[in-house]
Parts: C-alpha cells; structure tokens; sequence
C-alpha cells in the first residue's frame, strides 16, 4: 500500500485464521497502526468479505484478495474520481489478469471486458459480468443502503451486488488500470468454474426484471463460457498424455 500515494488508508485484513507466518506480519502492521486485522475460522470468501465490510470505516471502500494486486496510485486514482464526482455511489476500472508468475495473460478477456465497461448499461451489464471487483470502488453509506453481499453465492456474491448498484445507477469509469487479478490453478474462479457461470445466470435472473433477452443472453453465454472451458481442459489433458 506504500505504493498508493493516498495521504489516509485504513488497511482492514480479514485472515480466516492463517496458521503460517501471517499472524506475525499483521500483528506487526497493528504494533505500528497501519492496519487493524480479525484472524478467525469463516464461512468462505463471501462471510470473509461481509466481516470486512461491517468494520470498515472508511467513506469509501474496495477490496482485494490475497493474491490480487493494486496498480501504483490507483487509489489516489480513485479518490480523485470520487472528489470530481461527489454524487457517485461507485467506480470501476480497468483490470488486468495475471498468472501465478505475475506474468499478465487472458489479454482477449481483458479486452472483451474492457470494451464492454466502456459502454456500461444496467442492460448490458445482464448479460455478463464484466466489472472486475480488485478494481471496483463503493461508498459506505451506499453498501449500508443495499445490504452486504449475499452469502448464498459463493463465487458471485460480488456480481450480485454489482447489480444491485448498477440497479440504482451506473458506476465512474476510471480510465486508468487499477489492479490485478490473479488466475492461477487451484484459485477459486478456477476450481469452481461451472458453478461461477452458473450462479451468474442466477443473478442476472433476480435483478432482471424487464430485461428478459439480456437474462436469456446471459444464461446462454454462461453456458458457452463453461462448454469452451471444459473443452479447452480436456485438450490440455489429452496433450500432457
């Protein structure tokens, strides 16, 4: 976070109860007020985030897993975006997708969405999710007036409140690259791809009221993403024989 820029951070770790040398580091960062932190067994990724949330001070609030990386100054970035546009209740960027190397990759995903986000619309927004939570920014008190994220969705809780926002208005776009997002094998958005896609089809079903071709866009793309990927993995494997 050294590398933000930003004059007033309020570093908030949520460590579902580390059994490594993670305790030592944020007990380290707590010892010279940089962050506070909570270490204790969760429920998953969307309990974790929702712990995070209810302590969470700050005016206005991101979140990063722990693999996933903030671009230099992108919070000064998105603190300038807020300031220009006091009435906004949230803000996207661009994001890109790295492997466990750091090394970027997927760049044709990252332009789909890319360009998708350009011409952002509740509409649209159905038929895909193509805003990338390391680079999405919200304002505490809007998070307060649509509720935390639903623990019913472990791999599209963030795409469910996304949509309950873009429900309300559309979000800044930031102009700028804002964060990484790491894909490495084993990473959950590998290891439960089917079921992601097919909890996508269930929020765009719950919030799109209507907009019945985008939800009926949706569902079929979700189900061609799965389709291609299970492809793309059974080749993967018929090679290594």
């Amino acid at each position: 976070m050294q590398s933000q820029g930003y004059p007033r951070l309020d570093h908030l770790v949520i460590d579902g109860g580390s059994t490594d040398d993670t305790l030592k580091l944020l007990r380290e960062g707590e010892r010279t007020g940089c962050l506070r932190f909570v270490s204790e067994p969760d429920e998953g990724l969307t309990d974790a985030f929702n712990k995070g949330l209810r302590l969470a001070e700050s005016e206005v609030i991101g979140w990063l897993n722990a693999d996933d990386l903030y671009a230099p100054e992108a919070l000064l970035t998105v603190g300038r975006a807020f300031a220009a546009s006091p009435d906004a209740e949230w803000a996207t960027g661009r994001c890109r997708i790295i492997g466990a190397d750091g090394e970027e990759s997927r760049k044709l995903v990252t332009a789909y969405k890319n360009m998708l986000l350009r011409h952002f619309s509740l509409r649209l927004y159905l038929t895909n999710n193509f805003v990338s939570s390391p680079a999405t920014f919200v304002r505490r008190g809007v998070i307060d007036a649509v509720g935390p994220l639903d623990e019913r969705f472990k791999y599209s809780a963030d795409y469910d409140l996304w949509l309950r926002l873009a429900q309300r208005s559309k979000p800044v776009l930031i102009d700028a690259e804002l964060a990484s997002f790491r894909m490495g094998e084993g990473s959950l958005s590998i290891t439960g791809f089917a079921d992601q896609f097919k909890e996508h089809a269930q929020n765009a079903r719950e919030h799109g009221a209507g907009h019945p071709v985008a939800v009926a866009v949706n569902a079929l793309i979700s189900r061609l993403i799965v389709m291609t990927y299970r492809t793309v993995m059974l080749v993967r494997r018929l090679r290594r024989k």
